[in-house]
């Protein structure tokens, strides 16, 4: 029997998993606030360090070569194929993710020998492969250079996905991660048939358009609370009760951001300021007497510091501070809702529900989320616990907010999760960011379905970070027990702070090891990120033409003045940089320039002219080879330079032979010393 709906708990006992069914769950909350039917346990095979055996021995333990990590290696046909995964069935592969998709991939569906489905790995994983695209799978400029995709590959028996080596070494290094379903036993699939999906083009269109918006309310019951401006400390409490059960579809909390006037003028630490507001505010929810949800409500929301409005497709932050979750929430007779504000202040707001009546029976679950932190050095490594649960349920995703005092990335641990008591994680991860759906430790923001990056201070990945991801399409099912933890794997030695939110459905009874938090926890830092060097021209800025190559601004790094510099790649011997400089005063200067010295950085000459190309000083060559990276203060030149602007023409002369061929460039800032 082809499933065409979808009852609540996922699908009706006896009915076929199909593709198709698959794809309309990925848009269906409600499935998830019951036991899964049929039940199956979510696994996710990776590309994870093999030295990693044991936390008995630290050392191999935060191992971090977690590229080209595979089952083994196949010869077919004059190829090497990279085995990624092989699977046994019934089963789905729900998630694909890479930081470098490279070669062919071939999926060998319930034992065949001839691939069913192939396609470019970069292609498929960066949405240039119809119908495999947006929001299904998109562009990795669009998700801070990761590749990811989301879709159902059911399978009957097994599957077998290889990486070809088709792109020269590529797939031998490629960092990939592959989730996936085994469903119990007896279970009936139909495997995936690449022939049927023009029959699935409606359905793939209906997912896609509810997808990239929000879920579709349809509750028969609207409630709201609010308080009022003026009145101080007064907590908001709303409580809803049915006699045989309920389930809120939204929740919406309104704070009218600012709440005073001048707030840009006010002390960081101000009790006013929207980022104290939210972090301060502690929201309760509990469930026919059972605490669900204790939380910052700023961090709930997974917005921090502040409102940082993002997009998905189960909450959602707006420019205007609006707070929306879409998670369904069950109870039983009675559910209390408070939030809690600073005291001493008075905080006006609205929370607005959505819900209806609806059965509460032996298996359905509360929706539930935990805040807990941990402050301490980064070394020695360790585990991080995001959560410590027994009972029955559903891990449905988390929110990271870090706060890094480091230019330097903070990101290289792996999640670790274990299912049931599991000696070893089921699901072991190759990065955090990785996690979260993005790679190379990338600063910038994006927000997708399933996944974003909703804010990141800078330059680099200094200051506060905020991720989160959403497994409502790879929730991580669990009869008796779960542990989610993360590695804290930074590479500088710095005291830091990873707050994080865990959401989780469960049955009623669940517990969960809870960590005691007060004012310090809850403190918001305040992250000042490097000034500019008083007197300098800030390179990056300018307007600049380039003949060959590429420019950028670089930052993440605290020698540079401002956190920037102007960043010139891929030149080749020939190609020049001119670079438009403000002269405030006719006279005669000395020209200092600080410059940026690498084993990827080249030789370049370097010289003044007038904006008409009269030379202003002779060309002067330098070497910027290094070891390492550092900035040095150079004199480029003495000069007289008339008012206005003047060009200052770089131009790529190659690299010494030991330097790696990249011919790089990168001028931080200029200082005109009169002379």
């Amino acid at each position: 029997m082809t499933l065409t709906c979808l009852a609540f708990g996922g699908l009706a006992v006896g009915q076929t998993i199909t593709t198709s069914g698959l794809l309309k769950q990925m848009t269906d909350l409600d499935w998830l606030t019951h036991r899964p039917k049929p039940y199956f346990k979510m696994t996710q095979a990776s590309s994870y360090d093999r030295a990693a055996t044991t936390p008995a021995d630290p050392k191999t333990w935060f191992a971090n070569g977690d590229a080209g990590n595979y089952l083994r290696i196949e010869n077919r046909d004059g190829r090497k194929e990279y085995v990624m995964a092989d699977l046994k069935g019934p089963g789905a592969v729900v998630r694909l993710w890479s930081a470098n998709p490279a070669g062919v991939l071939r999926f060998y569906f319930d034992g065949e020998t001839t691939p069913r489905f192939q396609a470019v790995t970069a292609d498929l994983l960066n949405g240039k492969m119809p119908p495999f695209t947006y929001p299904f799978s998109y562009d990795k400029s669009t998700a801070a250079n990761g590749t990811n995709l989301y879709f159902p590959f059911p399978y009957a028996k097994s599957l077998k996905i290889t990486a070809d080596d088709s792109g020269g070494d590529g797939a031998k290094h490629m960092y990939y991660e592959v989730g996936y379903r085994t469903y119990e036993s007896g279970t009936q699939v139909e495997t995936f048939e690449p022939g049927s999906l023009p029959s699935l083009t409606a359905t793939m269109r209906a997912t896609g358009a509810r997808l990239a918006d929000s879920p579709l309310v349809t509750a028969s019951e609207r409630d709201s609370a609010v308080v009022k401006r003026g009145v101080t400390g007064q907590p908001l409490k709303k409580t809803l009760t049915a006699s045989n059960g309920g389930v809120v579809r939204k929740f919406e909390v309104k704070i009218p951001f600012p709440l005073v006037q001048n707030i840009r003028a006010m002390d960081w630490d101000d009790a006013y300021q929207p980022h104290n507001v939210l972090r301060n505010s502690i929201l309760t929810i509990t469930c026919d007497g059972e605490v669900c949800i204790k939380a910052p409500l700023g961090d709930f929301f997974a917005t921090v510091p502040g409102p940082t409005p993002y997009h998905s497709y189960p909450m959602t932050v707006t420019k205007d501070g609006t707070l929306t979750s879409y998670f369904p929430m069950p109870f039983k007779k009675r559910m209390d809702i408070s939030i809690q504000p600073p005291k001493g202040i008075s905080v006006p707001m609205t929370v607005n529900l959505a819900w209806d009546k609806r059965a509460f029976d032996e298996n359905t679950y509360y929706f539930r989320a935990h805040w807990n932190i941990d402050i301490s050095s980064t070394r020695p490594f360790k585990d991080m616990e995001f959560l410590n649960t027994t009972g029955e349920g559903l891990w449905v995703g988390t929110h990271l907010h870090v706060t890094n005092p480091s230019p330097k990335w903070w990101g290289e641990g792996d999640e670790k999760v274990y299912v049931d008591g599991e000696s070893f994680p089921s699901t072991f991860g190759t990065g955090s960011e990785d996690y979260f759906g993005y790679a190379w430790s990338s600063y910038l923001l994006f927000d997708r379905p399933y996944h974003g990056q909703a804010h990141c201070d800078g330059p680099g990945t200094f200051g506060h970070i905020s991720v989160h991801r959403w497994q409502t399409f790879d929730p991580i099912s669990f009869e008796k027990s779960l542990r989610f933890d993360m590695e804290m794997w930074h590479w500088d030695t710095v005291d830091a702070r990873f707050a994080r939110m865990s959401y989780w459905y469960a049955k009623p009874g669940a517990k969960t090891v809870e960590k005691p938090y007060g004012s310090r926890e809850l403190e918001l830092l305040e992250m000042k990120p490097p000034q500019p060097v008083k007197g300098a021209i800030e390179v990056e800025g300018l307007k600049h033409e380039i003949t060959g190559g590429k420019t950028s601004q670089q930052e993440g790094f605290f020698e540079l003045s401002a956190g920037k510099q102007l960043w010139w790649v891929e030149a080749n011997e020939g190609d020049t940089l001119k670079i438009h400089v403000p002269v405030k005063a006719a006279g005669r200067y000395e020209i200092v320039g600080h410059l940026c010295h690498a084993r990827d950085y080249g030789i370049h000459s370097i010289r003044f002219t007038t904006t008409s190309g009269k030379e202003l000083s002779a060309p002067k060559t330098f070497d910027f080879f290094g070891d390492g990276v550092s900035w040095k203060k150079l004199t480029l030149a003495t000069a007289d330079l008339p008012a206005g602007e003047v060009i200052l023409e770089v131009t790529c002369k190659g690299h010494r032979k030991e330097a790696i061929p990249s011919n790089m460039f990168g001028l931080d800032y200029l200082m005109l010393n009169r002379k």
